[in-house]
């Protein structure tokens, strides 16, 4: 019976070989983690262990992250460390044999994968171990075969047999044997992150149609940037006959991609983003990579409508869930339509618009003067203008009638 987490290739009991992977595989694995598999065989046989795929945190002398190797009380090795990476001890294509017949690997996490504030998804490590007897899988075994095995990705030897495995993003179909790449109804929810072609930046498979999706919360708007290397097969005349990249947010087309130039830094104004990947029979371009990122999605400057009004406390930005509110010079009524506002405030919704449209400032009017008994009223500045600041002057008709103001009027 094995101590190994999350195999689903192989038997639940099986002697003779399977898998192990770090928790979440091929997911980043978590933070402050500690997992430990131990393998055994059958009697008589040893245990031979190889790292299919390998990317945990590097450091000096793997005091972070790290994944250790015992074997026959001995330890066999810690390591961590991506591939190519400068500091670690990545194991490459190192193959570990025991000499008796059980292997104890322990895996250990520490708090954080940052670099320079940077979260930093590494996602572990797949790791595949058989008893070893006769190679199937070695080519230079074939003469003790009738046939070689043709696993069109990873042959895997066991004691009387093999099994075949694919790269990451495939799935083996029916026979076993063959693996057809797995990209469809990708959904990334993430607020920012990678995307690819399968095997890039290694030339993509053929007969691809692969779909992703991003779908953030509302209020976000998704930037999204090419990396290079970027290649897709195009042609001189045709604009895309051969490999599509297409890009919608929210059923609105962004565009359709091919060539050798990324299309830069496209901003979606959406929260909702497809991408879809078409290939044909043949190609050997290396494909793309998208890091896509999101910020709140911002409003339009608000812009007063007349030179009476006044937006309070304006803003050099305006994003999602902020608001403005508007008054009026003295003198001047706030105004929508024929509706007099006591006050207004518009927000910036998720959509990048606002709420409510910018009203406007009128001029207050007096209206007409009341007439005065035995007397008249003249207008000072302007003929019949009764707005605001406008003056009349009123004058009794003299000498039988004054003017008396106050209480006594």
């Amino acid at each position: 019976f094995f101590g190994v987490i999350g195999s689903s290739l192989v038997p639940r009991g099986s002697p003779l070989f399977g898998e192990i992977r770090t928790p979440n595989y091929p997911k980043p694995y978590p933070n402050d983690n500690v997992s430990s598999w131990d393998i055994q065989v059958p009697k008589g046989y040893v245990v031979k262990l190889t790292f299919k795929y390998f990317d945990l945190e590097p450091s000096e002398s793997c005091f972070y992250d790290y994944v250790k190797i015992k074997a026959d009380k001995k330890d066999l090795g810690r390591y961590c460390g991506r591939l190519g990476s400068t500091t670690g001890n990545h194991p490459g294509g190192k193959e570990f044999v025991s000499k008796g017949n059980k292997m104890h690997l322990e895996f250990s996490s520490d708090f954080s994968n940052e670099d320079n504030g940077t979260v930093i998804p590494y996602r572990g490590f797949l790791a595949y171990y058989k008893a070893v007897d006769l190679d199937e899988c070695d080519p230079s075994n074939a003469a003790e075969n009738d046939e070689r095995p043709q696993c069109q990705h990873f042959c895997h030897n066991y004691v009387g047999g093999y099994f075949c495995s694919c790269r990451i993003g495939y799935q083996l179909q029916s026979d076993h044997h063959s693996c057809k790449v797995e990209c469809s109804s990708e959904l990334f929810t993430e607020a920012s992150g990678y995307l690819s072609s399968p095997e890039y930046p290694q030339p993509y498979p053929e007969h691809l149609r692969c779909n992703y999706s991003i779908r953030l919360q509302e209020g976000l708007s998704i930037s999204l940037k090419f990396l290079e290397p970027f290649e897709i097969d195009d042609h001189q005349q045709v604009h895309c006959p051969y490999d599509q990249l297409k890009i919608q947010a929210r059923g609105r087309e962004i565009g359709e991609f091919c060539g050798r130039e990324p299309p830069g830094i496209i901003e979606t104004n959406s929260n909702e983003v497809d991408i879809l990947f078409l290939t044909d029979e043949s190609g050997f371009s290396r494909g793309w990579k998208i890091h896509y990122t999101s910020e709140k999605i911002r409003c339009p400057q608000p812009v007063p409508r007349d030179q009476f009004t006044i937006i309070r406390d304006l803003q050099p930005v305006y994003q999602f869930q902020d608001y403005f509110v508007v008054s009026c010079k003295t003198g001047y009524n706030l105004m929508k339509g024929d509706q007099k506002l006591v006050s207004f405030t518009a927000v910036c919704q998720a959509d990048g618009t606002w709420h409510q449209s910018m009203p406007r400032c009128e001029v207050v009017n007096c209206g007409s003067p009341k007439n005065l008994t035995n007397g008249v009223f003249s207008y000072i500045n302007e003929s019949a203008n009764n707005e605001y600041q406008s003056v009349i002057s009123y004058r009794c008709n003299e000498p039988y009638y004054h003017i008396v103001t106050g209480r006594g009027g």
